[in-house]
């Protein structure tokens, strides 16, 4: 059976207008939609040194990958929002993370209600509109229910596991921020391994209708929590800090600073800065070995 697969890391969009799908019966493909939550280019793909994602680099290749993609609001919920309705953050106003953009577009039409419209069914699992996170894991966040048929929120054992590693140290200061966890477990256990798992039970279900399902993944937002092995394939020697220059705000118009305050300095010492991009790649590389799941999966249907 055909299908289209659509990775979003950076989301982006300038569209205004959608067109509808093809009507065609044998031009209906079945769409995987794939949202990664705070995924830089930590990607072989694009030639990261140590990141282990054999899947997404996979996909990378078979498909098109951007090299100059840029975010319009870099902020979750504005940039959700847009790719999801083809809408400017200028024109559905959202430029926070609490503001829902129906409040200034309640007519938008977003990308699931085009395909529901047209004959798909559509589904969301984990999290494509925005989610405050960890809070938010498991509810509905932001969601838009006139987008769906069905939503699924999953709800693992990294919510339960925040209590030991939510708590601020000396040498940590900055808690949820700056936390982190090599689970206990199997992938099957934590929030994304469940999303993935129900996602492919969704798409192996028998249907006359083709699909449009969403599935998003909470990782690698902080905290960043993952299955232990994923951690033991970055050896804290082989963990290289970015160079940070002094000059790096130079170039920030000062309007930017209206919003959003200065970051300060928290003195964090090389070796836990070292353990947190080794924690921030541990969950790459298990949201990688999620995404391998899907892409497994429907190889089969």
């Amino acid at each position: 059976m055909a299908f289209s697969v659509v990775f979003a890391a950076a989301k982006t969009t300038n569209a205004q207008e959608s067109t509808p799908p093809p009507q065609r019966e044998e031009s209906r493909p079945n769409v995987l939609f794939i949202a990664v939550d705070d995924l830089a280019v930590a990607l072989g793909a694009y030639g990261h040194r140590i990141a282990h994602t054999p899947n997404l680099d996979q996909l990378a290749a078979r498909g098109v990958r951007f090299d100059r993609a840029y975010c319009q609001l870099p902020l979750c919920n504005p940039s959700r929002a847009s790719v999801l309705t083809g809408m400017r953050p200028d024109h559905i106003r959202v430029y926070d993370l609490d503001r829902h953009f129906r409040d200034e577009q309640p007519d938008a039409f977003t990308l699931p209600q085009l395909f529901r419209g047209h004959g798909w069914s559509v589904a969301r699992v984990g999290k494509l509109f925005h989610y405050n996170v960890p809070a938010g894991i498991g509810t509905n966040g932001l969601d838009d229910p006139g987008s769906w048929d069905e939503v699924f929120n999953p709800k693992g054992r990294d919510v339960a596991d925040e209590s030991l590693i939510f708590n601020p140290t000396p040498q940590r200061p900055i808690s949820a921020a700056m936390s982190w966890l090599a689970a206990a477990g199997d992938d099957g256990e934590q929030t994304d391994g469940l999303i993935a798992g129900q996602a492919i039970h969704l798409m192996t279900q028998p249907s006359d209708k083709p699909f449009f399902l969403g599935v998003g993944f909470f990782r690698p937002h902080t905290p960043y929590v993952a299955p232990a092995k994923y951690f033991d394939l970055y050896p804290l020697e082989n963990i290289q800090l970015p160079v940070a220059p002094i000059d790096d705000s130079a170039d920030i118009p000062a309007a930017a600073f209206a919003h959003n305050c200065q970051i300060p300095n928290y003195g964090l010492d090389e070796l836990t800065c070292r353990k947190a991009l080794q924690a921030y790649l541990a969950c790459v590389s298990f949201v990688d070995a999620q995404v391998g799941r899907l892409l497994d999966a429907l190889e089969t249907l």
